[in-house]
């Protein structure tokens, strides 16, 4: 990495905390650039606005899933893995930046997803069509249940880890934790529980087994 990378991912870096914990409005190019140890001026040479740095601060968490992702799935990745893979993607980058959940709840609420609308076109072009192609290869070949919107089921298998996450201080509550939310253990554990939730879903029913069949028989005199 070089000097102006490095110092490029400085300034993302401590963005990214501070948009978190204070949300867009409330944070200055001053404050980022305290937290940073960086110049104001240098901040605006790299990015000639707040709103521009924000959107460069959404835009890298849906590359570090997707770049997760890609060190997961292949091209010949079968079905069963792709989803898989989608779901310990959302884990690991989600365990491995905490501050997240929170950061992308307030550009949920605040903002009703303006600032990431270019980073989820971007999602759905690539890791969520993959997914979705994935699910149609899983009907075709009759591992997964043809009555099944892909679509629809693409979005249900990011929206378990998603939601746990997003939704902290419920899922804290439910799972018995307080408001502070799961724990990174929690969460990995509940990755692995969408998972095999996400599978048994998709496979297609069992054949009905016919009943046993009873011949009637005279009582004999």
């Amino acid at each position: 990495m070089d000097s102006a990378t490095h110092t490029a991912e400085l300034i993302l870096d401590a963005a990214e905390r501070l948009f978190a914990e204070k949300g867009f409005d409330a944070t200055t190019i001053k404050d980022i650039a305290a937290e940073s140890r960086q110049n104001s001026a240098l901040i605006y040479y790299y990015y000639d606005s707040k709103a521009t740095l924000y959107r460069h601060v959404i835009e890298r968490v849906v590359v570090r899933i997707q770049t997760e992702a890609g060190s997961r799935i292949g091209p010949s990745s079968e079905p069963q893995e792709v989803i898989t893979g989608v779901i310990e993607s959302q884990v690991a980058v989600l365990t491995a930046n905490p501050h997240l959940p929170l950061l992308l709840s307030r550009e949920l609420i605040d903002w009703k997803a303006a600032h990431a609308e270019p980073a989820i076109r971007n999602l759905a072009a690539g890791l969520f069509e993959r997914l979705r192609q994935a699910i149609e290869e899983g009907q075709r070949a009759g591992t997964f249940d043809l009555r099944v919107n892909p679509r629809f089921a693409a979005i249900s298998v990011i929206a378990q880890v998603a939601y746990l996450v997003l939704a902290r201080p419920i899922a804290g509550v439910l799972l018995q934790r307080g408001l502070d939310g799961p724990t990174a253990a929690d969460i990995r554990e509940f990755g692995r529980h969408a998972a095999s939730f996400a599978l048994s879903a998709l496979r297609p029913p069992a054949p009905a087994t016919a009943s046993p069949s009873h011949t009637f028989q005279a009582t004999p005199p």
